[in-house]
């Protein structure tokens, strides 16, 4: 394998999950999967096919023959070369890079330094702070104690002898768009997970990298269909807001009282880790979820076994009801939300950048009947709680289109 250090400068901490559900240290797991689902993103906003790797049914996913490799590795190159081509047809283009049962991942990516920080968060609501607790604090709901990757993270990538250079562009595409417009890691939709895209890959062109991608699903020499996959995670309903905020506008949360966690962060300001009240609710206006609930008439489901428009929007509420008649939402109707924030981050001292993201649902095409329409949703929310306009906004159609016009950049 050949391996080049690379660092990422993160803009607000990761989350890549632990025991108890709690961020005890740096996973690259955690991150390998966030990128392995940006990936997939984009494969099936080219028109290609992604499987499901979780599914419980083997025909919705990826296996490579070992078998008959192996065999064929006792031969000659060529015929090693062949049994790789024919066991490779039942590998979809994701899991040809991020690997599949019998095939390994194209690189590796191995933390070498990992700082990190306490965590903490920022509420206008003194009732959420339990909940802050209860999600993020782990068996002892203590926020305090629980540390978070932040600072310059350096990694060692490394790729496979086996197409080495396809390996290092499609790692460099997907980081770049998820560098640009979303971020990396576990509970992105609590805003975890801003970076800055590492200067180390910045020689690759991502429009040869697309291309190297958009070949490779026509050739058809890896699986072109399978099952089909119920997701809107595609890069085709993708639309991404960024902001410009000033930091006035934020002062419910640089008060004192709205600080939760380490007294050692009381005093934060690179980043207000607030996105709860953004995305749910907080005192005031505050709170995507509660504004479409009771402005704008989104239904949210009052029963266990069914999900509304809200839930579809912004993911189901775990649970509801007083005390004693607390409801749970079934298991097999948990879903990730469909629309994320960052946490805001400070670019100077008077100004914080803050990202939107989001995938448009098929089952709210009765109230967003497209990406557009659901960017302008994103717009209203801001508009209603912050009195802001975006700096950009952009489909996943037009990123697609921007890679194949030329250039190393996306968004920069």
């Amino acid at each position: 394998m050949t391996a080049i250090q690379i660092v990422l400068r993160t803009l607000t901490p990761l989350w890549t999950g632990g025991v108890d559900q709690t961020c005890d240290r740096l996973h690259e797991t955690g991150i390998l999967g966030s990128l392995r689902w940006w990936y997939e993103a984009i494969v099936r906003g080219l028109g290609g096919y992604a499987c499901d790797p979780t599914a419980e049914s083997s025909e919705a996913r990826c296996s490579f023959d070992n078998k008959a490799y192996e065999k064929a590795k006792t031969r000659t190159r060529k015929h090693e070369e062949e049994a790789i081509r024919e066991g490779l047809r039942t590998v979809c283009p994701v899991c040809y890079v991020f690997g599949c049962t019998g095939w390994a991942r194209l690189f590796q990516l191995r933390a070498v330094e990992v700082p990190s920080t306490p965590l903490h968060f920022r509420t206008t609501l003194s009732t959420n702070r339990g909940w802050l607790g209860r999600v993020f604090g782990g068996e002892q709901q203590r926020i305090d104690s629980v540390q978070v990757p932040y600072g310059d993270l350096r990694f060692q990538l490394a790729t496979r002898r086996y197409n080495p250079e396809y390996a290092k562009n499609q790692f460099a595409l997907v980081l770049r768009i998820a560098a640009d417009y979303g971020g990396i890691g576990a509970r992105m939709q609590h805003g975890f997970g801003q970076f800055v895209f590492p200067s180390e890959l910045s020689d690759i062109s991502l429009t040869d990298a697309l291309d190297q991608l958009v070949t490779m699903i026509q050739s058809r020499t890896l699986r072109s269909d399978g099952p089909p996959v119920d997701t809107p995670f595609n890069l085709r309903n993708f639309v991404a807001l960024f902001y410009r905020i000033p930091k006035a506008k934020l002062s419910d949360f640089t008060r004192s009282r709205a600080h939760v966690g380490s007294a050692v962060k009381a005093t934060e300001e690179y980043y207000l880790p607030c996105v709860f009240d953004l995305r749910y609710k907080g005192s005031g206006k505050w709170g995507m979820r509660r504004w479409l609930k009771k402005e704008k008439r989104w239904r949210e489901s009052d029963d266990p076994e069914r999900l509304e428009e809200l839930d579809l929007l912004l993911g189901p509420r775990s649970q509801w009801g007083s005390r004693g008649r607390e409801q749970k939402i079934e298991e097999s109707l948990r879903t990730a939300g469909r629309v994320f924030f960052s946490m805001p981050y400070r670019i100077d001292e008077d100004t914080y950048a803050l990202r939107i993201w989001a995938f448009l649902a098929p089952e709210l095409q009765h109230r967003l009947p497209t990406v557009s329409d659901l960017g302008d949703l994103c717009r209203e929310y801001m508009r209603y709680v912050l009195g802001v306009e975006p700096e950009s906004i952009i489909s996943g159609e037009q990123i697609l289109q921007q890679l194949q016009g030329g250039g190393k950049g996306v968004g920069s």
